[in-house]
């Protein structure tokens, strides 16, 4: 027991001479805080990030046995996380390796309370055993009943309890009482937890009826199906299993399903593939941030170490052993680095909550679960110590070489450091440099790619254009004729308002979130799957084109006489034109599309520009727009020019007299176009950070490099200046030293940039890693910074008075 209570006496004391030291010194200690935390902070961010999104499990029971389907068409190059509901009963129907499956899509709803304004819910259709799939059961209430996936069921619903407290006040009395959503009542059953969020951005679930006509549709391929896997069954067997009952109905439905496979993958990684490969290079980036900030905190103890050489002989003179102070060094270089990493976790508490606010959850799936988790907490702190430890080490080892003889005799300039200390500075300032040109090449070409994307053209002119989304309730139109005159009375009244320019719909409006997809057949080929082509489905109004600014090439525009009563026409988007009559004979050519709802030839009777649609970095897709009037669609999307400020009230006002029951939200195209690039802008924010970050960093390792040379060569520029070598001269001499260091980190960094470049052209839409101009970009900065770093020690160095420096010691 005495032994453990001296051991400790010992460290306490240790600690205690430490902690004195280091406050004997409060500018180099908050220097090497700040250097550290900001390596930390950074790091902490980032990996809170990482863990959250792609390391947790998802929050529900045994989450390793969920699994995704994915619908694939090899000869198109297609795979997406969506597949039809037909195909979704089949396979759910035969599986043996899947105990339970469910299907949903998203959908909207009009909720209106009494005396408030209708207020748009983003609703989710599911089928039948969408509790079974995922293990979760609502916490306040009652899940679905088989009966309510029939119309002839009782009209129920589930609320999201965000949902549940924004809307309703977190009321408990809402269960049972029946809410009105879309012109229909139903009675709220349940709450599901506050982390279940499937998809992430659902307010409310309904039951899909069995009896609906979706599920004769296998070619609408919108409908996310997830599978929990059977006991002892793997996702090998499950994805056997399923491609083989997708090979059956190749056979069994060619028309719609030749050539479409079906892939099943854990749904963690499903989710999660699309931010795996940006998120660890994001990680990567601010692993060499840290790696900088360690860096300077060793150059911070080197030439700290080498101040405190008098001090050092006096202790060693007095019969303190080598390793005692090597002991206590290391012990110092601890305790700023827990310091350091300790502010860094703070750091990063305040910044992460700031960050997820402005994360869209359709574009990063699971961001409402990122938290700085203790574990994240805990490695960035075990990080700071290891980095502390290690760097701390080179005094430390140092201090351990020392001669006592040599340093008491030099007065402490010398003891067989000096030069050892030099070397491992310039290998460190180097090293800094190197992964700073890393760290900036990475984000200036991140910011070459968002300007790229942000100036690519869009096709049409979003200036002054606002949407509203249109979901009247199915229920209240006996015809496809009753849907289209709502849709043309809702575009009559807006543009009706003054200060309107044009008004107009689409069910798949520009970047609204909801593209339609479906194969088109041209004349003269037999309609089969292989045989079709994918395209937009856009049934628009006849002012669309004018509304959006869209160009004609060829033929006409969609006029008011193509309506129900007229021959049925099409317009085709240049490349559809491409795709389905290659020999540029479109016009006047019939095309087919949606069968299920009519086996209708369209006559093209124009050809317009391309436009994109929901993804600057994609190319435009074939789009065909056909009258609205002739095939309306369930929901759609209006359009709507102003020509002046401020008219916004205004049409709100008419949209509501028009129909008051709809929710009308008004939402800016440019700002929704945007939004598609946050993703993008995100990664360079922080990649820029970063890359500020590091250049600082690796700014204030030359220029400690430099006052660390020019303590130690003081008496040399002496020398210099008395046998005749001019100001000028000592200039040179010290920018070149640091030219010499910068130029050889440099053209490392540059290497590893030059040497990843296939890796980073494959995430980087629109640049090239090997371009001149990002390569002599970088080189030009790194100069830059290395002159800024490198004047005031320089030019410190050149004003020195002769006599002065012969002086030092």
């Amino acid at each position: 027991m005495e032994g453990v209570n001296h051991v400790f006496s010992r460290i306490q004391i240790s600690l205690t001479d430490a902690a004195r030291q280091l406050r004997r010194s409060p500018g180099f200690s908050l220097l090497a805080l700040v250097v550290l935390s900001l390596g930390v902070g950074a790091a902490a961010v980032v990996w809170a990030l990482f863990q959250s999104i792609i390391l947790q499990p998802l929050p529900y029971p045994e989450p390793a046995r969920l699994v995704g389907l994915q619908a694939m068409n090899a000869p198109k190059a297609l795979a997406q996380t969506t597949v039809s509901v037909a195909d979704f009963r089949d396979f759910a129907g035969r599986t043996k390796t899947l105990s339970a499956m469910v299907a949903f899509r998203p959908d909207f709803a009009a909720f209106t309370a009494p005396n408030e304004p209708p207020v748009r819910l983003v609703t989710a259709l599911v089928t039948e055993q969408f509790h079974a799939t995922f293990g979760v059961q609502p916490v306040v209430g009652r899940g679905f009943s088989a009966d309510a996936f029939s119309y002839a069921g009782e009209r129920t619903v589930i609320l999201s309890a965000a949902c549940w407290r924004r809307v309703f006040g977190g009321d408990p009395a809402v269960l049972g009482r029946a809410i009105i959503l879309n012109d229909q009542p139903h009675t709220v059953i349940g709450v599901m937890p506050d982390d279940f969020r499937e998809p992430a951005f659902v307010d409310a679930w309904l039951p899909f009826p069995a009896e609906a006509p979706e599920y004769f549709a296998r070619d609408s391929r919108f409908w996310t199906a997830i599978g929990r896997l059977a006991a002892h069954a793997t996702v090998d067997q499950a994805r056997t299993e399923v491609q083989t009952i997708a090979a059956d109905l190749m056979a069994a439905y060619p028309a719609t399903n030749r050539d479409w496979s079906v892939g099943v993958e854990g749904l963690a990684e499903l989710r999660t593939s699309g931010l795996r490969v940006a998120l660890v290079l994001l990680a990567g980036a601010v692993a060499l941030v840290l790696i900088i900030a360690a860096c300077n905190l060793a150059n911070l103890l080197l030439a700290r170490g080498v101040a405190r050489l008098p001090e050092m002989g006096v202790r060693l003179a007095l019969g303190v052993t080598p390793g005692a102070l090597a002991r206590q060094v290391m012990i110092e270089s601890a305790l700023l680095a827990t310091g350091g990493g300790l502010v860094g976790i703070v750091g990063a508490w305040l910044v992460l909550p700031v960050l997820v606010a402005r994360l869209p959850v359709s574009l990063f799936p699971r961001s409402f679960e990122i938290a700085l988790h203790p574990a994240t907490m805990g490695v960035a702190l075990l990080a700071a110590i290891a980095a502390g430890l290690i760097f701390g080490g080179l005094p430390a080892w140092q201090l351990r070489r020392l001669d006592v003889n040599t340093l008491l005799k030099s007065g402490g300039a010398r003891g067989g450091t000096d030069e050892g200390g030099g070397r491992v500075q310039r290998g460190l300032v180097v090293g800094q440099i190197a992964l700073a040109v890393v760290v900036v090449a990475g984000a200036v070409l991140l910011l070459r790619s968002l300007t790229a994307l942000q100036a690519v053209p869009l096709g049409l002119n979003p200036q002054g254009v606002v949407t509203v989304r249109l979901a009247p309730p199915a229920g209240r139109f006996e015809t496809n004729a009753e849907m289209a005159r709502y849709y043309d009375d809702l575009v009559a009244a807006a543009a009706a308002v003054p200060g309107v320019g044009g008004a107009a719909v689409n069910a798949s409006a520009p970047f609204g979130g909801v593209t339609l997809t479906y194969p088109v057949w041209p004349d003269g080929v037999a309609r089969d799957a292989s045989t079709a082509r994918d395209g937009v489905y856009a049934p628009v109004t006849a002012g669309y084109f004018d509304t959006l600014g869209l160009r004609l090439r060829a033929g006409r525009f969609l006029t008011l006489a193509d309506n129900e009563q007229g021959r049925p026409v099409a317009v085709l988007n240049e490349t559809m034109a491409r795709r389905l009559f290659p020999n540029g004979d479109a016009l006047g050519r019939q095309v087919m599309l949606l069968p299920w709802m009519g086996e209708v030839m369209r006559e093209v009777v124009g050809i317009v520009a391309d436009a994109r649609q929901e993804d600057l970095s994609a190319l435009p897709p074939g789009q065909v727009y056909v009258p609205q009037s002739q095939m309306p669609w369930f929901f759609s999307t209006l359009v709507v020019r102003l020509d002046r400020p401020g008219v916004g009230p205004a049409l709100r006002e008419a949209l509501q007299r028009a129909d008051p029951t709809l929710p009308v939200a008004l939402e800016g195209l440019p700002e929704r176009i945007q939004a598609t690039t946050t993703r993008a802008r995100l990664y360079t924010a922080l990649f820029s950070g970063f890359a500020l970050a590091a250049l600082g960093l690796a700014g204030f390792g030359i220029y400690a490099n430099l006052r660390f040379l020019l303590g130690r060569r003081t008496r040399e520029v002496g020398i210099r200046l008395a046998l005749g070598a001019t100001p000028a001269t000592i200039l040179r001499w010290m920018l070149g030293y640091a030219a010499r260091l910068a130029a050889l980190g440099l053209v490392i960094g540059l290497a590893v940039v030059v040497a990843a470049g296939r890796t980073l052209q494959a995430h980087l839409p629109g640049v090239s890693p090997w371009s001149a101009g990002v390569l002599l970009g970088v080189g030009g900065l790194i100069a830059l910074l290395t002159l800024l770093a490198a004047w005031p020690s320089a030019r410190r160095a050149a004003r020195l008075s002769p006599s002065l420096a012969l002086q030092a010691d």
